[in-house]
């Protein structure tokens, strides 16, 4: 989430939401009263002299008292309707009902008569926040080669490649494969070091790694300094990172990239249900019912569950209770193997204090 402005005596905030999970909490933040302020394309009729129309369309800021709240999770959208209040432009729009939707990317303007201090509290967590990280991550085997993303926004595969392994295909053919991988991966690394400071890791089988490596000091010197770390899984192409995330291969990116954090809690949970499956709950009856006895320590929610959810009266329990600060929760992003695993669970789980017999019928 990027916080433009805070005008404490207008009681409004100017936000831009970076991904999915920001607009989950956007949707709470808005309530009900509250003016929602967003860009808008409008289409405007002009009468020429001899009756006929013309039609262009214009950029207007349109301000909505909102009076309903919308979730798509099927689009992975919020809307805000209710009567419009304000137009930038002259356009005879003012008490018409409009939808604002919003999407990442969207900069929107939040005022709030009666709620502000809790827009002014949510917005401090991201006043002053810390310089974005991100790493791309090469993984390799001798079957293929693959190059991701991370940020605190979440895990993008931006190329994969599988090729026969060598007992399938002549060797000299397989290495030539292997190079133009090779090369294709530089060509993507170099473009986008252009537009933005990464860090590289490479990650891989041994024999993988170190054949990439000397790869780039004979055609890629300049991308040496950038590798930051080099890594070894028994895999490598997609299937590999997902073990080097499993594995805690990245552990030393979990306090800066919340993907890495969030495959290590849920290895972490795993962990903790074999070894003593009383002291965790499955699903959200069993994590309601320990939170009334007051036993929860953690709460771990796939990001995916929230948006089938989070207009049911239970899950408000719940993330009140996070804004309040009596609970630990932690929302895991869409698009990791981690997130599979907690929706396998029931959607939502919780590491307990105290071992507790629960009914898992």
């Amino acid at each position: 989430m990027i916080v433009k402005k805070i005008d404490r005596l207008k009681r409004s905030i100017i936000l831009v939401p970076e991904n999915t999970l920001d607009l989950l909490n956007i949707f709470r933040l808005v309530g009900l009263n509250d003016i929602v302020y967003s860009e808008s394309s409008r289409e405007v009729k002009k009468e020429r002299a001899d009756g006929r129309y013309d039609s262009e369309r214009v950029l207007v800021t349109l301000g909505v008292e909102v009076e309903k709240k919308i979730v798509d999770p099927l689009l992975r959208r919020i809307g805000f309707s209710g009567r419009i209040i304000y137009e930038s432009k002259k356009l005879d729009l003012v008490g018409k009902y409009h939808t604002i939707y919003v999407h990442p990317s969207l900069e929107i303007k939040i005022e709030s008569r009666e709620r502000f201090n809790r827009l002014y509290s949510f917005s401090l967590n991201y006043v002053e926040k810390k310089e974005r990280k991100k790493i791309l991550c090469v993984t390799l085997d001798n079957e293929g080669v693959a190059v991701a993303e991370f940020s605190n926004i979440g895990l993008k595969m931006l190329y994969s490649k599988s090729i026969s392994p060598k007992s399938k295909m002549l060797e000299d053919l397989h290495d030539s494969n292997m190079h133009e991988s090779f090369y294709e991966v530089v060509k993507l690394v170099e473009k986008m070091l252009k537009e933005e400071d990464f860090e590289i890791v490479i990650l891989g089988s041994s024999i993988s790694v170190e054949e990439f490596m000397k790869f780039l000091k004979k055609n890629a010197v300049k991308l040496l300094n950038k590798i930051v770390k080099r890594g070894y899984t028994s895999l490598g192409r997609e299937e590999g990172l997902r073990e080097a995330l499993r594995s805690g291969e990245l552990k030393d990116y979990a306090e800066e990239l919340k993907p890495v954090r969030d495959s290590l809690e849920v290895e972490e949970f795993i962990k903790r249900m074999s070894e003593n499956p009383e002291k965790v709950a499955l699903g959200l009856r069993e994590v309601l019912e320990s939170l009334k006895m007051k036993n929860v320590e953690k709460v771990l929610v796939a990001e995916q569950f929230l948006w089938e959810k989070i207009v049911e009266e239970e899950v408000a329990t719940l993330l009140d209770e996070v804004e309040r600060g009596k609970l630990n929760l932690r929302v895991i992003l869409d698009g990791l193997e981690a997130s599979e695993k907690i929706l396998g669970l029931g959607g939502v789980v919780a590491t307990l204090y105290y071992p507790l017999k629960l009914s898992r019928t």
